[in-house]
């Protein structure tokens, strides 16, 4: 065999093997969990949430929690909490979205920095709570305009 054939043949071996094998030592990016949006996402006990933000007025006192439930179990009642409130919802099995303006989930709200990190905890029936830091984000943002928090009519 010619040497010429035997180094050209070695190098197209070293190509093949530096072109395929960059993921030895590279993680795949496709198999990192992250949240795509402003918002964060966790779970307590069966129920996760995702994409969860506060959102609200430039001028206002109050703060809408947007925020999607998956729940895989039973239905199952989460108690949220931000600063010293509290709330307590119903979240049936499957999929469940709060923040538009028919279902929102309200806190009040006095001395906010758009662009902040808050503490909110979400906590499943008999489950360990879970707090994350979410943003506050202001309805003067694009794509945001309609998710301030709206008044709802009395019951």
């Amino acid at each position: 065999m010619q040497p010429r054939t035997v180094a050209a043949a070695a190098a197209a071996v070293v190509v093949a093997f530096a072109a395929t094998g960059c993921n030895i030592l590279t993680p795949q990016a496709t198999t990192i969990q992250y949240d795509p949006s402003d918002g964060i996402s966790g779970q307590t006990g069966t129920v996760e949430f995702h994409n969860a933000m506060l959102i609200g007025e430039p001028e206002g006192d109050a703060l809408n929690l947007s925020v999607t439930f998956t729940n895989s179990g039973e239905a199952t009642i989460v108690e949220v909490r931000f600063d010293d409130q509290a709330q307590q919802i119903r979240v049936p099995e499957g999929v469940t979205t709060y923040g538009f303006p028919d279902r929102q989930l309200v806190f009040n709200a006095d001395d906010i920095t758009f662009g902040s990190q808050q503490n909110v905890s979400f906590q499943a029936d008999g489950a360990a709570p879970t707090g994350v830091e979410v943003q506050a984000i202001s309805t003067e943002f694009v794509g945001y305009e309609t998710l301030g928090p709206v008044e709802q009519a009395a019951e």
